[in-house]
């Protein structure tokens, strides 16, 4: 056996030792100290055997410099040599090089002379702060202190910084969509990894040790912020960990595909109330929030020890706080403990003042310590008890100041209920944010509609918004719409004690508290009836305006609706969620207006819209008449005026003549399509099939039967995601050449295809539910409600199933929540009022929702 062979093995022993011990005891330093100290010893032999007695150095930089090297990391090294590199040389370390890739690890390397290396650090901030963290490991000695003063003599601190602080930044910004919230990066992502090593980073690069007790004795940390960091540090590593050793790869996201067995290694177990998964996330969550915490202090006065404004203006606020740049600070920093109401006085200052960014890092310590302390006694005091709902009073600045208390914990000692739902997480395939997150977002929605800057993303809600009074009243509804969620039972009627409560000691008048109380109640009412119910029916909107009663409330919850919509997950939000608010928005507006409240009236206001607009078009009376006669009074009454007015000129020409039209609808990446034939068996599933065949999701869908046996069928489906514009017109181009081949019979696969789920569908499933609800008003009408996960073709199948059991679709409303769907359909069949056939039904489309 060779020296790199006998090297090898010995790394693979030590390697998996670590690796077992680490299993042990769960303790990510002692993995760290022991497969560091096996790759140091592997070097030092590769060394020897091939650069023994050589001018050159070997150092590690970056993680491995650090020694914090995880199970499938690269190992980054430097070789140094005190003038260009010999042709020998160059070989040498080609050869070096491919050992370590023969013997699996992943070097990353840099090679140069002392002068190219310092180089490579001034042109490259990467290069510089792999750098910052070398040291030596064999060679030349001399050298490699030579390269480590020259990088440290040439580096621009203050650059350096800034440079590290924009790169922060933008890091952020690229880990803020839904993707980076569902599967985050453990190493990249905000209050992850990277960002405790940019604390480091900026201490070393002022020449500070950034040993933990080090930073104690300077002062940069107190004791209890190095064991917050400490045990952040300790928990994002162990997950990382995990994760190497789960994918048996580097891999530093937290996909799906792992999140199970990494919770699973990590001791986490299923009960009733959460997934494991779901306690993985939100381990995670307190992690990274605690550094997002400890970044707030540190940073700004790692930074103020180098950067000095001058001049430097100070401004006297008052006889407590005086301004220093964009900051506030307190003259005393014991003032909160002191006069405990300073913790919100000193908010109400920053929310009030245009110039204030943030508080001051010594301040906001003394403050965080105090904002740990609030409880009862603190809640009782009517002073804090008018600053806090004073913060909603004012409104401006608002979505900061509820993140600010958030992030530092104080809204959850003030509200106890807030702070059950900090980091608690939803696997049901459509919530993306923790609750905390979710609920904060939802406000940040309803404030931007009542900023002018603001008002071309939704005007129909801006106009509304800017017209309500009290607004305090919809932010308050935003943040105890969800605050009751986990406690396992009906979160909306849950939550109805805790705003009520809530009204009763913040000095709100009875009808304000109702207001709240009720928009608590039933802030799923909207968005529930817009997305399973038919809007255009009368009877429905008939029920709606009864549980709503005004149109005050009308208003609010409209707003609350959009706002929740918009905040749960972009994906869901979309220009056909837009409409139907809107529509049932309007339509109940008409209702309390005393316009609209019958079918027969709506259907003749209709009919005569049609009628008028015929008529211009140059259609006489004779070919109205048959074209009302074929299509029946019950068009009128399941149509809306747009529609209507869009399929008539359509088909008026001959009713007997198929006929297919596609127009765009609302939005740049959404079609409406409309199919006019004589009716036959399985036709609406073929025609699902078809859109299905291009990737088209299904967002509603209207069946009709004339009164001459035709269907008349109404889609509006979307553009697939990945699409881009210039894609739109070819894809409709296609769409409708098949729909005019599948008009003169032409359909060439009959067999109903299953499509696969989501990688996320297929490792954080939800349970799919069915419920059937006769009308016992009208015998054989049925509605049936499914939730289920999404997949192409599933409304397909689910069709097939109702033509095999001889059940007529008359409505299906289509709600596609990201990858999760909540369908409704209305049904006739007068077999399902037999308790046998509905749980034969049940049981068909049970099994069709578990492919």
């Amino acid at each position: 056996m060779t020296v790199v062979q006998s090297a090898a093995q010995e790394l693979q022993l030590k390697k998996q030792f670590a690796i077992d011990a680490y299993r042990t005891s769960r303790q990510p330093a002692q993995f760290f100290e022991r497969y560091t100290t096996a790759l140091d010893q592997l070097l030092s032999t590769l060394w020897q055997e091939f650069f023994s007695g050589s001018r050159l150095a070997l150092l590690a930089t970056g993680g491995f410099g650090r020694a914090e090297v995880y199970p499938f990391s690269d190992v980054d090294l430097a070789i140094a040599a005190p003038d260009t590199l010999t042709e020998a040389e160059q070989e040498q370390i080609s050869t070096f090089v491919q050992t370590l890739w023969d013997i699996q690890l992943a070097p990353a390397i840099k090679t140069g002379s002392l002068a190219e290396l310092c180089q490579s650090a001034l042109d490259d901030l990467t290069a510089d702060t792999a750098f910052i963290e070398a040291r030596f490991i064999c060679g030349n000695h001399q050298l490699a202190d030579q390269l480590l003063q020259q990088l440290s003599l040439q580096r621009n601190t203050a650059l350096f910084i800034e440079g590290k602080l924009l790169e922060m930044q933008q890091r952020h910004n690229k880990q803020q969509g839904s993707g980076a919230v569902l599967e985050p990066n453990v190493k990249t992502c905000p209050g992850g990894l990277r960002d405790m090593h940019t604390m480091l980073w900026l201490a070393k690069a002022q020449g500070l040790n950034a040993n933990i007790q080090a930073l104690i004795n300077n002062r940069v940390l107190t004791r209890a912020e190095a064991g917050h960091l400490v045990n952040s540090h300790k928990q994002l590593a162990k997950i990382r960990i995990e994760l190497h050793l789960a994918a048996g790869r580097e891999e530093d996201r937290l996909v799906f595909d792992l999140q199970s067995s990494v919770a699973e290694n990590m001791g986490l177990r299923d009960d009733d109330k959460r997934k494991k998964s779901e306690k993985l996330m939100h381990q995670l969550y307190r992690a990274t929030k605690t550094v997002k915490q400890l970044n707030g202090i540190i940073i700004p006065m790692l930074r103020g020890r180098v950067f000095s404004i001058l001049p430097r203006v100070v401004h006297q606020i008052d006889e407590d706080y005086y301004q220093v740049g964009n900051q506030i600070a307190a003259y005393d920093k014991d003032i909160f403990k002191k006069q405990p109401e300073h913790v919100f006085r000193i908010i109400e200052i920053v929310q009030k003042s245009n110039g204030i960014i943030t508080i001051a890092p010594r301040t906001l310590r003394t403050w965080w310590e105090a904002a740990r302390k609030i409880n009862r006694h603190f809640y009782n005091q009517p002073e804090n008890r008018k600053r806090f709902i004073g913060f909603f009073k004012e409104g401006t600045g608002l979505t900061h100041t509820m993140r600010f208390l958030n992030l530092y914990g104080a809204l959850g000692h003030y509200l106890p209920a807030w702070g059950k739902i900090v980091g608690l997480l939803q696997h049901d395939l459509f919530h993306i944010y923790p609750v905390d997150d979710h609920i904060l977002m939802v406000l940040r929605n309803m404030r931007r509609l009542a900023l002018d800057e603001h008002a071309h993303e939704l005007p129909f809600a801006t106009s509304l918004m800017h017209s309500f009074e009290p607004k305090y009243v919809l932010y308050l509804a935003t943040m105890f719409h969800d605050i009751a969620k986990g406690r396992g039972g009906d979160h909306a009627i849950q939550g109805i004690a805790d705003a009520r409560q809530f009204a009763a000691d913040h000095f709100m008048n009875e009808e304000d508290s109702e207001l709240l109380a009720w928009l608590v109640e039933d802030h799923l009412l909207m968005s529930l009836t817009a997305q399973k119910e038919d809007i255009q029916n009368p009877d429905v909107v008939k029920r709606f305006c009864e549980r709503v009663k005004t149109p005050q409330r009308l208003r609010a919850l409209y707003l609350l609706t959009v706002a929740d919509i918009r905040g749960t997950n972009p994906k869901i939000w979309n220009s056909w969620k837009a409409s139907l608010l809107e529509n049932l928005f309007n339509s109940a507006n008409r209702y309390f207006a005393g316009g609209e409240s019958n079918r027969a009236i709506i259907a003749s206001q209709r009919q005569m819209s049609a009628m008028d607009a015929l008529t211009d078009a140059g259609y006489d009376a004779k070919q109205q008449r048959r074209l009302w006669q074929a299509l029946g009074p019950a068009y009128f009454v399941r149509h809306e005026e747009n529609e209507i007015l869009w399929h008539l000129p359509q088909i008026i020409d001959d009713v007997e003549m198929p006929k297919i039209a596609v127009r765009r609808y609302d939005a740049p990446n959404t079609l409406q399509v409309m199919v006019f034939m004589p009716n036959a068996e399985r036709l609406f599933t073929r025609l699902c099939r078809i859109f299905s065949h291009h990737g088209l999701d299904i967002m509603a869908a209207r069946a009709f039967v004339t009164e001459h046996n035709y269907i008349l069928d109404t889609f509006v489906v979307q553009f697939p995601e990945s699409s881009e514009t210039a894609d739109y017109q070819r894809i409709q181009h296609s769409l409708e050449h098949e729909l005019n081949g599948f008009l003169q019979g032409v359909f060439q696969d009959d067999n109903i295809a299953c499509g696969l789920r989501s990688r996320r569908a297929r490792h954080l499933p939800i349970a799919p539910s069915i419920s059937i609800i006769g009308n016992d008003d009208a015998p054989g009408w049925h509605t049936m409600h499914i939730v289920a996960i999404n997949r192409p073709y599933l409304l397909a199948n689910i069709t097939e199933i109702l033509s095999d059991h001889n059940i007529s679709l008359r409505y299906a409303k289509i709600a596609t929540l990201d990858e999760r769907v909540e369908d409704s359909f209305l049904l006739f069949s007068r077999d399902l009022d037999n308790p046998k056939k509905q749980l034969e039904l049940k049981r068909a489309v049970f099994e069709q929702l578990a492919n």
